[in-house]
């Protein structure tokens, strides 16, 4: 199995059954530059404070309610975590709330700062 990191920039790993897929830093990247993303943080807003990825809007998992969620026609629909578990679980939510093309970002933050792309301080 290929790990997430690895995948093309073009690529994203799906999971079994309805699950939402986990997409690498590399494609992530290669989506915000083509502005096909709703990017969504779902750290806590004093963690947001320290750091993020430019453009991204604040939905904290302890306020996080799939029902409520916008859903932004036309793009791909991206959470971020600090590792990736809290985005997956909240991820799997919105998946199951029918949203369609609804992303993790595999290893959250910390696979962001190890493929060297820039954060917002």
């Amino acid at each position: 199995m290929q790990s997430v990191t690895s995948l093309h920039p073009a690529e994203a790993h799906r999971l079994p059954g309805d699950a939402p897929a986990i997409v690498g830093a590399e494609a992530l990247q290669a989506w915000l530059g083509d502005n096909a993303v709703f990017l969504v943080d779902v750290r806590e807003p004093h963690e947001f404070e320290r750091e993020r990825i430019a453009g991204a809007f604040l939905v904290p998992m302890s306020r996080f309610d799939a029902e409520s969620f916008p859903r932004v026609d036309g793009l791909k629909t991206v959470l971020v975590s600090e590792q990736g578990p809290r985005s997956l679980a909240l991820a799997e939510r919105l998946a199951e709330s029918g949203f369609a093309e609804v992303y993790a970002l595999g290893g959250g933050l910390a696979a962001w700062r190890a493929a060297g792309f820039e954060l917002d301080e």
